[in-house]
């Protein structure tokens, strides 16, 4: 072999060393990837839902503008919890006492003094705590106000139609009562609104319709006409029973204030109860007359109960005391009783 040759041997590169532990670094990186996802996915499946709802409340006080922050607790020593953040408490004992009175949750800028207390009704209800009792008090004293309020409307309506009819020469042939519906207008239809067993408008009876539509006109109140009858027995043609008497008299009017005076049908409603709703005797004449009648009922927003019962009480206790030799006699049977008013 040429000299030449040999040094050529000589001076040959040889291939690099492979690392074939290569494949470490990127296992040891799934490694640490994997460990992180089970710890998020732990950390998520150690929720308090109790914790979650504050954090939820604080973030929607903060987006409505309402200044109140959740009340914050725990000392984070846990690893996973963390510290000072709205998810803690998981270590600590929660609050269970309020500050100034307000819910142990809620931490409000400006804490009401201790010995102040707010009437019902007024204040922000997260701030404020109220006895079962005393709610349910608010809202009787809430419901007795609006119905005193619309008492004293439909009492205008009737001091109206009262002196009205006193000046045309009808009040006589009007009564006016007060129920928890609304005020409650009655009209005789015996001579007045009808003759016995038709149901066409009399001439007097359109002079208290055109008088009534006066006032029906001037409120946004709905209205209800409603038809009765004693309880004597109709067959006819036309009428084969009261409840079709009743129910046409009820339209009749209904017709005549929309037709004539053009007050709104949609407030205007007719119904015809036959003999079923009787306020006397049918077995007299005089009770008999009473029941065949027509209701003109202007409907109240509210129930007005709550009112006429403080009436009635109040009535009650302004009635005289029994003097007491009224008081020591025995009770006797169909013995009179005072009634209030």
């Amino acid at each position: 072999m040429s000299k030449g040759h040999k040094r050529h041997e000589e001076h040959e590169e040889h291939e690099e060393h492979v690392n074939h532990e290569a494949w470490v670094i990127p296992y040891a990186d799934m490694l640490t990837l994997l460990m992180c996802l089970f710890l998020v996915l732990f950390a998520i499946g150690r929720t308090d839902a109790s914790k979650a709802k504050l954090a939820a409340q604080s973030i929607k006080n903060q987006l409505e503008g309402t200044g109140a922050v959740v009340a914050l607790g725990g000392e984070g020593d846990k690893p996973i919890i963390g510290g000072n953040g709205v998810l803690d408490n998981s270590g600590a004992a929660v609050p269970t006492t309020a500050i100034g009175g307000l819910d142990p949750f809620i931490v409000s800028p400006r804490p009401a003094p201790a010995s102040t207390t707010l009437p019902p009704g007024e204040g922000d209800e997260s701030t404020t705590t109220t006895s079962p009792g005393d709610r349910a008090l608010a809202e009787e004293q809430a419901a007795t106000e609006q119905a005193q309020v619309a008492v004293e409307s439909l009492q205008a309506v009737e001091d109206f139609l009262r002196s009205s009819a006193d000046a045309n020469g009808i009040g006589n042939q009007l009564a006016f009562s007060m129920e928890a519906r609304g005020l409650v207008l009655t009209i005789v239809t015996d001579q007045v609104l009808f003759e016995a067993g038709q149901a066409t408008l009399q001439p007097d009876g359109v002079a208290i319709l055109d008088l009534i539509s006066t006032a029906l006109g001037e409120i946004p109140n709905h209205v209800s006409i409603e038809g009765h009858t004693d309880s004597r027995p109709i067959s006819t043609s036309r009428f084969p029973s009261n409840w079709e008497l009743s129910t046409a008299r009820a339209t009749s009017v209904l017709r005549y204030l929309i037709d004539v005076h053009h007050l709104d049908p949609a407030r205007l409603s007719a119904a015809g109860y036959a003999d079923t709703r009787p306020i006397d005797d049918n077995s007299t004449a005089a009770g008999a007359e009473r029941n065949r009648r027509v209701e003109v009922v202007v409907l109240a927003d509210v129930s007005l109960q709550p009112a006429l019962d403080a009436a009635a009480e109040a009535a009650a206790a302004q009635a005289p005391a029994p003097s007491t030799e009224q008081a020591t006699e025995p009770a006797t049977e169909g013995a009179a009783t005072t009634t209030p008013g």
